[in-house]
């Protein structure tokens, strides 16, 4: 869906009401042209008429009904902020959702990052530990299947933002978040802001590894953002648009001591004898001396390599393979 395919003219409010009125009450066919430019005028103005209701329950066609959902998001951010009675708010919206489901496949997906916070923390501090996140600005959560999810949501200019901060899309699958797996996009759905599909987020252009959170700031703008999940998703995820910034890791903080397997038990008739082991005080990695050495929670290697040097090559690669 596209928005801005139309350019909106600049009307006054009370012709446009009028002008909008004539459509929504009068019988003689509309011109598709002049409704598409003043529902796109009026939803960038600062007051809005209850014939909103009468707009959207007039039939539209597909081409007009993506433009009557621009307007809508506007009338639902109007709501939010009290500008209507609370009987006109109640209905506005539920006319909003209605709109909403021509886009949707259902409107029975969670939009609140409440109940998930603990899984995002999870992950952040796992997998992304050069990233800190700060305010989710949108939420969805997808279910296995074929799924067509669409969010809205409001940036004001106000926005106090830390330095440092930029807009991620943050995708992440939370059926096994033992691997970087839970980190690779569905390989076959779409994830859209604002009509435009997000780099190496898109059937044309995916990147099949897992993947850091991806930088949107330059696909959002002050004011109305949709954001949109269509294809066939092959588990439960979670895709939030938040701020994040980078931040320079504490290792005191992040990483737990290692603590060393039993001994097993030698059996008396085996012919394998595990004699002494040389182990290297350079990481197997940069070849350099160890600052922190890390292994895997299961790793079974004596082996270590070097925590800060395995973070900075896998923060400068687009995809974490080798994780």
């Amino acid at each position: 869906m596209t928005v801005n395919s139309v350019p909106a003219a600049g009307v006054d409010v009370d012709v446009g009401v009028d002008r909008l009125a004539m459509h929504a009450f009068s019988q003689p066919k509309i011109d598709p042209q002049q409704f598409i430019q003043l529902c796109l005028s009026l939803a960038r103005l600062q007051r809005l008429c209850t014939l909103q209701s009468q707009i959207c329950r007039r039939h539209c066609d597909s081409s007009m009904l993506a433009h009557v959902m621009v307007l809508m998001i506007s009338v639902k951010n109007a709501c939010q902020s009290g500008w209507f009675t609370e009987k006109d708010t109640e209905e506005l919206s539920n006319l909003a959702n209605e709109i909403s489901s021509s886009f949707c496949s259902t409107l029975d997906f969670k939009t609140e990052p409440s109940s998930s916070l603990t899984i995002i923390s999870t992950i952040m501090s796992r997998f992304y530990p050069r990233l800190k996140m700060g305010q989710i600005i949108c939420f969805l959560e997808a279910k296995p299947g074929f799924g067509a999810f669409v969010n809205d949501f409001q940036i004001t200019k106000n926005t106090n933002l830390s330095k440092g901060e930029k807009a991620r899309l943050f995708v992440a699958q939370i059926d096994n978040l033992e691997t970087s797996l839970c980190l690779i996009t569905p390989p076959q759905v779409n994830f859209l802001l604002n009509g435009t599909a997000v780099g190496k987020r898109n059937i044309e252009l995916m990147d099949l590894g897992p993947q850091l959170p991806t930088p949107v700031s330059q696909m959002l703008k002050f004011g109305m953002n949709l954001l949109q999940a269509v294809g066939q998703f092959n588990g439960n995820y979670i895709i939030a648009v938040a701020y994040m910034s980078e931040i320079s890791t504490s290792v005191e903080a992040t990483l737990p001591d290692y603590e060393q397997p039993p001994v097993s038990s030698v059996d008396p008739d085996s012919e394998i004898i595990e004699g002494p082991s040389r182990i290297s005080l350079n990481c197997p990695i940069s070849f350099r001396r160890f600052k922190t050495p890390v292994k895997g929670n299961s790793c079974k290697h004596l082996q270590c390599f070097d925590f800060e040097n395995y973070v900075d090559i896998n923060s400068r690669r687009p995809s974490w393979r080798s994780l």
